[in-house]
Formats: structure tokens, C-alpha cells, sequence
């Protein structure tokens, strides 16, 4: 991209490939405070700031293109979060039909990748539930491969009856408050079902505290049962007459 800019663009290019806009007017103050100083004319901002704002998609592309070809030659070796957030700023720039095809390159690639941890950790979980390795199983569901993934309903039934059977008054209390920290932090917490709690004061007292995020420990304690979390209101913010 460089070699096919004129001479005078040059300089402009290389400063939107460092700060986009802004560092252009930064560059273009330190050349004038420069110029001044030295008793020579000053440049003209606005013909440099029309010829940066010219410029600005084809740079944006080519810089585009400079992390693509990167993610695009690293293949599995890339970074999930970074071929991710390359595939975002595809979004981000005006394509040409070379960057149309590496986009959709990149997204397919992203997209098996992302299905691929799903079903590894979809497997993962199931088969621990399987082999009764409960605790695995719920740590898994703590870590899903994608911000916002669920587990899907039919395993999630299967993970809070497992953790249910699991948390009995005959488990050792270290061992039924270490499967309670991790419930609490599972997505299926509310919905697990303990049959017993251990016939101690620390594990009784952890109970209490979890009561409200297991609400069946509630009932075992001869407690009343916590209402579910209030779901979160969206309240719609308005502009003020002077635009605060």
C-alpha cells in the first residue's frame, strides 16, 4: 500500500498506521510549533487533515489485511481471541474482493474452531457425569469455551441431578463444602437439589451462607426458601435538552 502512495502521501499514511486521525493532527502540530520556532511557514493543516481522511480506508484495509494474512498463515497455531477480534475488525473497514475472501476465510476458520471447544467441552462434561466425576463436571461448567455460552437444558438436568445424588450427609464435610463452592458457581446452582448435609458445624454454617444461591439447602435447614434474583430492568436513558 505504501509503494503505491506518491511521494507526499507517504508521510501522512505512516502516521494513520500509527494513531489513525489524531496522530496526523498531532504530527501535523509538532511540524508547525517546529516550523515556527525555526521562523519558516507553517503547513496547511486542512489540506493534509483531506488528504489523511482520503487515505484513511485504504490504510485501515491494508493494515487490515497486514493481521489477517498473520492469522491466515498461523492457522490453528493463532489465538482464539485474537483470530476473533481480527474477524471483528473485518467488520470495521471497507473490503476489497482480496479482503472479502481472507474474511470469509478467517470466519470459517473461527467459526469450526469455536464449534470444535464447544462439542469438546459438551463432551467433557457429559462424560464426567458419566463416569460419576461430578466435581470435574461442574468445574467444567464454570469455564464455557465462549463468553455467553449455556449449557444446553437436557445436560444441565443431568448436571444438577448428579450434584444433588453427590451432596449427601454421608460425603466428608471438606469434601461436600468443596462440591458446594463450585455449585455456587455453576450455572446450575439453583437448581440443585442436596440430599443431605454433613453433620457438621462448618458444613451446616457454608449451607446457610449458600442459601441463598441454592435455594434446596434452604429447606434442609428447616429454613424459608429465598425468592429468586430480581431480573434486570433496562431503563432507557433520555438526552437532556443540552445533549448531557
Amino acid at each position: 500500500m505504501l509503494a503505491a502512495l506518491r511521494p507526499e502521501q507517504i508521510p501522512v499514511a505512516e502516521q494513520l498506521l500509527r494513531g489513525g486521525l489524531p496522530a496526523v493532527r498531532q504530527a501535523i502540530a509538532a511540524q508547525n510549533t517546529a516550523a515556527k520556532a525555526s521562523g519558516k511557514p507553517a503547513a496547511s493543516s486542512d489540506a493534509l487533515m483531506a488528504m489523511a481522511e482520503e487515505l484513511l480506508p485504504v490504510v485501515k484495509l491494508a493494515d487490515w489485511k497486514d493481521r489477517a494474512s498473520v492469522a491466515q498463515t498461523a492457522g490453528k497455531e493463532y489465538r482464539l481471541r485474537e483470530l476473533r477480534a481480527v474477524v471483528a475488525a473485518s467488520r470495521t473497514v471497507i473490503l476489497d474482493e482480496e479482503g472479502r475472501g481472507l474474511a470469509k476465510s478467517l470466519k470459517e476458520s473461527l467459526d469450526g474452531r469455536v464449534t470444535a471447544l464447544r462439542e469438546e467441552w459438551l463432551a467433557r462434561m457429559t462424560n464426567a457425569i458419566k463416569e460419576g466425576r461430578v466435581q470435574q463436571a461442574l468445574e467444567a461448567s464454570i469455564r464455557p469455551p465462549e463468553p455467553g455460552t449455556r449449557v444446553p437444558a437436557d445436560l444441565a438436568v443431568q448436571l444438577a441431578a448428579a450434584a444433588s445424588e453427590a451432596m449427601t450427609a454421608d460425603l466428608p464435610p471438606e469434601e461436600w463444602m468443596h462440591l458446594l463452592d463450585t455449585v455456587i458457581q455453576s450455572p446450575v446452582r439453583r437448581t440443585v437439589k442436596p440430599v443431605g448435609i454433613p453433620d457438621d458445624e462448618v458444613a451446616k454454617q457454608a449451607a446457610r451462607h449458600a442459601a441463598g444461591m441454592v435455594p434446596a439447602l434452604a429447606k434442609l435447614l428447616g429454613l424459608r426458601i429465598p425468592p429468586p434474583p430480581p431480573r434486570p430492568v433496562a431503563t432507557e436513558r433520555r438526552l437532556s435538552p443540552a445533549g448531557g
